[in-house]
C-alpha cells in the first residue's frame, strides 16, 4: 500500500522569497503520514492556518516496508506544495522524472485513423 509523507519546509532565506529548504520529516516543525495524496491538501490547509499563510511543504510516496527516511535523505522528496495567493496550492514535481500516464481516449490522426501501438 502506498503511503504519503509530508514535512513543513523552512523558509529561512528572506532575500529569496521562493526558497524553501526541505527538512527531514524527523526534524521538521510538522510532519504527517497519510494514506491518500488528497489528504495532504487537508493537512496543508490546517498547517497554513496554524503556521501562517505563506508555507511550503515537501511530500513523497513510499510503499509500506520501504525506508522512506533513507530515500528522502538520498533523493529528496518528490513533490513540493506551495501556498499561492487566493488560497490555492501549487503542486510541483521536485525531481527529474519521466511523466507517467496515458490519454483518456486513443488519439486520431488527421485522416481519421488511429496510430499503431507496439507492445514493448
Amino acid at each position: 500500500m502506498t503511503t504519503w509523507i509530508m514535512a513543513l519546509a523552512e523558509r529561512n532565506r528572506p532575500d529569496v522569497p521562493n526558497y524553501a529548504e526541505d527538512v527531514s520529516p524527523l526534524t521538521a516543525r510538522a510532519a504527517v503520514l497519510v494514506d491518500d495524496f488528497a489528504d495532504l491538501f487537508v493537512i496543508f490547509k490546517g498547517w497554513r492556518e496554524h503556521f501562517g499563510g505563506d508555507i511550503t511543504t515537501y511530500a513523497m510516496p513510499f510503499e509500506e516496508g520501504e525506508d522512506w527516511a533513507k530515500e528522502w535523505a538520498e533523493l529528496g522528496p518528490t513533490y513540493r506544495l506551495d501556498h499561492i495567493d487566493g488560497g490555492w496550492v501549487q503542486v510541483s514535481p521536485d525531481y527529474e522524472a519521466e511523466p507517467k500516464g496515458r490519454p483518456l481516449t486513443v488519439p486520431t490522426l488527421d485522416d481519421g485513423s488511429t496510430p499503431t501501438v507496439e507492445e514493448a
